[in-house]
């Protein structure tokens, strides 16, 4: 008898763990999958955009057709495309019969999936289906001028005319002939007599590794939107007057130069015309008028003859803001450039136009241009494929949206105490309890009570954590200047379902998506069709952008990007005066939102200033803070010193809402400074966040759940002169490695072996002096956990009469001219050698100081 009921003990033991079990998974189904964190991928991005306001309706003549609709399609620049880009389509449409035609256009391509919950790095390819709304009127015909991702793998479209009633009318396959042999430079040239550049045709970049393909432009056929001018990798303007651009393109123009882009002017006689339009954003200085100058050809370059490399040309010195030198004559600055974002301006002394006798006799002029042009990173990623679409932003994108609201995390602690507590009472504790009153019987109908209960708990517990339908995570770059205001918001579109869902999103926003670049996959895309329901399909609707995903799996991310472009009608932004000089910022800065904002910091080239906490109005003083010398290119270290993430250890407490903010924060700001802020950049970047700002206009309607982060961003000119003298940075041109490793971006040096550098201080300034600013404790601090320690060691000049290395004081960081006179060589550069302390702490980068110049202006 007494092993009948420890039998039944134990069945009924069993039986409470099996529902116990149960209820777990219960539990764990409804605890969110999602949690804040520093997601490890990110993006590039394929993209769409509908020009709707570039829609044109021309009366036509009937034509014998098969149906009243005919369509002809013309890609990228009269069918010259490159893959990986976002590509331009003109689709024309004639409606030959008397009625309106209402319907759909849909243009269907095909997109990398990669699927965070596997090992393998892309597991299929997702087809996206375009569609927007058409009306033809009768015997008339409609333009319109679409922007549509096409993958690096893929050479293949479709596009398809549907009715109201979704009956398909005319379909069209699109397969293009994309050169895939050999790298490209699709080179856009805006000229009045672009015969006369013909010799930049096919021309082998940097011992061919880019072989270089003109594309002629017109006013009438140049792009109003980025997007239609990314195909491109330079657009150069010359003798051309660019008034004649209209507002939209010559704005185009400009956000695609900060995508990336490189902008090139020739300016000859006609250079106040040709700079005239971007005048304002580019020059130091007016332009002064063209004279003849005689210029050298390229120093480096053997001539068959004297002077046979020596040209006579009319042409216009160039004063850009933030110039660099690339290339010279004498003391001739023969073609400059300067930063804009991510992209690059350069201006030439001369007219293009004006080199074509000289250029079809030697060829490989237009090589040593474009090649000094480029420099050899640009020219690496141009050849790798890489460039151009947000392909290369894929994985960066990804961290910064991979995250969620801290309280949505579900109270681990509160589940396992109840877990614990029913298996206590559900086992040993009811058993006993039961049976000392006789009523064992009754065990196993109370265990199923207790267990219904247990779960109706937990199902009550989860409901402030669990996700009912679509959410979505942001992240939002909102720049302001004194008129326009440029948003730039990243999604992240989830559901906690395995089933088809779809949400409606603000219309007044451009949306494409952010997909991964299938370039570093070897395995071949699925062939691809057309058919079937799309993965993935976009409506631009005039009520609502509308995003529909087919069974994409619980959780699955689907990244996009948005943008809007408005008037700052509320003056809103930071404003100030900035004066910086000799190692020291002064003037005064005002926060001119309405609302407070928190970590405020202003970014110069190599030089951060922390501001802190700033309330709506207030206006502080710059004068008498300390000045953080470091290096721009280590974002995330950067961002840390920033946020304030450098103060906690590093593993942080994810379950700590302040360590959490500043983590999402940094990672923000990390992003905006490594693709707005990579290169030189004249001007003073001020940054900061919102106190309590929520940024969720990007929605159609407030049913959705949205988490994210918002980062304020404001540009403000800054003198750098002072009682005559101008003070500039030494490394706006990256120094000559005349020996050892040396990572010009890092401004870092790699091994025990000595780096010698050649410092180029520009052909404009008469030096008075050179200051060489160490990394401060701050900095340094921050990039220990990058493996970065400032230098320490032996610095030696070379002695330009001596021919010898001079070694320096180790404690002596300002050079005057009298104690420059014997290193400076004739072309204004000084050459470094730095010794590694090898006593001191090592590691694999070593950070070297940062060079600034005082001088007089030439």
């Amino acid at each position: 008898m007494v092993g009948m009921r420890k039998k039944r003990a134990l069945r009924g033991t069993l039986f409470a763990v099996i529902l116990s079990a149960s209820m777990s998974f219960s539990a764990l189904a409804a605890m969110t999958a999602d949690g804040p964190g520093m997601g490890t991928a990110a993006g590039a991005s394929a993209d769409t955009s509908d020009s709707t306001d570039s829609e044109q309706v021309l009366k036509t003549e009937a034509a014998p057709e098969e149906g009243p609709i005919r369509m002809d399609v013309v890609y990228g620049y009269d069918n010259v495309a490159k893959s990986g880009r976002f590509l331009p389509l003109d689709i024309q449409l004639d409606n030959t019969s008397e009625e309106t035609f209402e319907g759909t256009l849909c243009v269907t391509s095909q997109e990398p999936d990669y699927d965070g919950y596997s090992n393998n790095s892309q597991e299929k390819y997702d087809t996206y289906r375009y569609e927007f709304p058409v009306m033809i009127q009768g015997d008339s015909s409609l333009e319109k001028k679409l922007n549509i991702s096409l993958c690096s793998k893929s050479d293949l479209m479709y596009i398809t005319l549907m009715d109201g009633a979704g009956n398909e009318v005319l379909s069209k396959r699109l397969k293009m002939d994309l050169n895939t042999d050999a790298a490209q430079l699709f080179i856009g040239v805006l000229c009045d007599e672009p015969e006369r550049l013909s010799y930049l045709e096919q021309v082998g970049v940097n011992y061919s590794m880019l072989r270089t393909k003109t594309i002629d432009l017109s006013v009438y056929d140049l792009p109003d939107t980025e997007l239609g001018l990314d195909q491109l990798d330079v657009l150069l303007i010359t003798d051309f007057n660019s008034e004649t651009l209209t507002e939209e393109q010559t704005e185009a123009i400009w956000e695609w130069v900060h995508r990336g882009g490189i902008l090139l002017f020739g300016t000859g006689a006609r250079g106040d015309e040709t700079l005239s339009a971007f005048s304002k954003q580019l020059l130091e200085y007016p332009v002064s008028p063209g004279m003849v100058y005689e210029i050298q050809m390229g120093q480096d370059r053997t001539a068959r003859e004297p002077g046979e490399n020596i040209l006579s040309l009319e042409g216009t010195e160039v004063d850009l803001k933030g110039g660099t030198d690339l290339l010279t004559s004498g003391s001739l600055t023969v073609l400059s450039s300067t930063s804009v974002g991510n992209g690059m301006a350069a201006a030439a002394i001369f007219d293009f136009t004006d080199l074509e006798e000289y250029c079809l006799k030697d060829n490989s002029y237009a090589d040593y241009f474009l090649t000094a042009l480029l420099g050899e990173d640009r020219i690496n990623t141009l050849n790798s494929n890489a460039g151009g679409g947000n392909y290369n932003q894929f994985w960066s994108v990804q961290s910064l949206v991979n995250t969620g609201n801290i309280r949505n995390l579900p109270k681990i602690g509160f589940y396992m105490t109840l877990a614990v507590a029913y298996i206590a009472l559900a086992g040993p504790g009811l058993y006993f309890f039961l049976k000392q009153r006789d009523l064992r019987e009754y065990y196993q109908p109370a265990v199923a009570l207790i267990a219904i209960c247990t779960t109706g708990m937990v199902i009550l517990m989860g409901t402030g954590t669990r996700f009912k339908g679509p959410f979505f995570t942001y992240a939002t770059i909102e720049n302001t200047s004194q008129t326009d205001k440029t948003e730039t918001t990243f999604i992240n579109m989830r559901a906690p379902y395995n089933k088809t869902y779809s949400v409606e999103l603000n219309p007044q926003y451009r949306l494409y998506p952010v997909t991964g670049s299938p370039y570093y996959d070897q395995n071949p895309s699925k062939e691809f069709f057309g058919e079937g329901e799309a993965d993935i399909t976009i409506r631009y609707g005039e009520d609502a952008t509308w995003i529909q995903a087919v069974d994409t799996g619980a959780f699955n991310s689907k990244i996009f990007q948005m943008e809007l472009h408005t008037q700052n009608e509320t003056g809103e932004g930071f404003s100030g005066e900035i004066r910086a000089f000799n190692g020291t910022v002064s003037g005064t800065l005002t926060n001119n939102y309405s609302y407070a904002v928190e970590n405020a910091a202003i970014l110069l080239y190599n030089q951060l200033l922390l501001i802190g906490n700033m309330e709506p109005g207030e206006t502080i003083s710059l004068d008498n803070r300390q000045v953080t010398f470091c290096a721009t290119n280590f974002s995330y270290a950067l961002a840390s010193q920033i946020t304030g993430v450098s103060l906690y250890d590093r593993n942080g407490d994810m379950e700590d809402a302040t360590y959490v903010q500043a983590l999402e924060r940094a990672n923000l700001l990390s992003f905006y400074i490594e693709n707005y802020l990579s290169g030189y950049h004249a001007q003073a970047s001020v940054v900061a966040f919102g106190r309590g700002k929520e940024n969720l206009d990007f929605l159609k309607k407030n049913d959705y759940e949205a988490y994210g982060c918002t980062l304020l961003t404001s540009e403000l000119d800054v003198n750098y002169e002072k009682g005559g003298n101008v003070y500039r940075s030494a490394m706006q041109k990256q120094p000559n490695v005349l020996s050892g490793e040396y990572d010009a971006d890092r401004n870092t040096m790699y091994g025990m072996a000595p780096v010698i550098l050649e410092y180029y201080l520009g052909n404009e300034t008469d030096v008075e002096a050179l200051d060489f600013h160490p990394l401060t404790a701050e900095a340094s601090d921050s990039l220990r956990y990058y493996y970065t320690v400032p230098f320490t060691g032996g610095m030696y000049f070379y002695n330009y009469n001596t021919g010898d290395y001079d070694l320096m004081k180790p404690e002596k960081d300002h050079y005057t001219r009298e104690e420059l006179e014997e290193y400076l060589s004739p072309g204004n550069t000084i050459t470094v050698k730095y010794v590694y302390d090898t006593t001191g702490e090592y590691t694999w980068n070593i950070m070297l100081p940062v060079l600034t110049v005082t001088g007089r202006s030439k």
